[in-house]
């Protein structure tokens, strides 16, 4: 677990200016475009394995809402079983070694496992679809929405992206999607099956997500641009680490550069997507 391990990273210094409700019967953090502006569309994120309370991610939400003048919507998808920031630090420890990091493992073990059968697909892919449908009926109803995936949320994000699910009036769900350093995805699966505009942001030092995956997934996402299938993209960052782009150093300048990158990438790609659709 030490090396590739997801939960790696560091807590955020900030202080985020949204709110907590409830949406569509989950808990929620909603961040808006600033006071006076009409929302230009709707953005999920959906998050990595620290969930909906993880400060860095609340930033995000911030800052997507300021720079894309969106509604920007941070679910708990993971009905509370989300694991704790302080996580972060026994991923740290068992990279140091020493007689603790046995105490650390065992923390590890403790929360991660619970989480994976909490977050199983036949719990989370209906609640996650259930939660779209409603912001497509909705709030979304005329206009776009796009879910940006990390990690954990990153497999979630391109399973959206298939486009299989329907809103009770044929809309899909997502109109574009962003994905950064994903875990747990089926290469060549996953990517042969998407359908809606897709933006990969890829770490070149991601252990989860190797380079021959990352080439066979490039490969894939340009054959389908070029057969007119929707407009995808696929970033690679040098430099890198798995979780850079939510939970990247802040102390460590490139990689700081990095994770800033990947937030202009998502921003980008959604208003140019966004541009493009047209809802009565």
């Amino acid at each position: 677990m030490s090396g590739p391990c997801c939960a790696a990273g560091e807590i955020h210094r900030g202080n985020p200016i949204g709110n907590e409700t409830k949406v569509h019967g989950l808990d929620c953090y909603v961040a808006k475009p600033p006071s006076n502006v009409v929302p230009r569309g709707v953005v999920v994120i959906l998050p990595d394995v620290f969930g909906w309370r993880l400060v860095n991610s609340r930033i995000l939400a911030d800052n997507f809402a300021k720079k894309g003048q969106w509604l920007v919507y941070l679910p708990d998808l993971m009905n509370s079983s989300a694991a704790p920031p302080s996580l972060m630090a026994s991923i740290h420890a068992l990279q140091l070694g020493g007689f603790a990091k046995y105490w650390h493992l065992l923390k590890c073990i403790f929360y991660l496992i619970p989480f994976r059968w909490a977050t199983r697909q036949s719990i989370v892919q209906p609640r996650i679809s259930n939660f779209f449908q409603k912001l497509r009926e909705n709030e979304a109803a005329h206009l776009p929405i796009g879910a940006a995936g990390y990690c954990w949320g990153g497999k979630w994000s391109t399973v959206l992206a298939h486009n299989v699910v329907k809103s009770s009036f044929g809309k899909p769900l997502v109109d574009a999607t962003f994905t950064a350093h994903p875990s747990r995805l089926r290469i060549p699966s996953d990517i042969q099956k998407i359908q809606i505009p897709t933006s990969i942001a890829v770490a070149v030092l991601d252990d989860r997500f190797p380079p021959s995956q990352v080439d066979e997934t490039e490969a894939l996402l340009r054959t389908k641009t070029e057969r007119g299938e929707g407009e995808h993209e696929l970033i690679w960052y040098e430099g890198a680490r798995h979780g850079f782009a939510v939970r990247g150093s802040k102390t460590d300048e490139v990689e700081n550069q990095r994770g800033m990158q990947a937030e202009e990438q998502a921003v980008n790609w959604f208003k140019k997507i966004f541009a493009a659709v047209r809802y009565q």
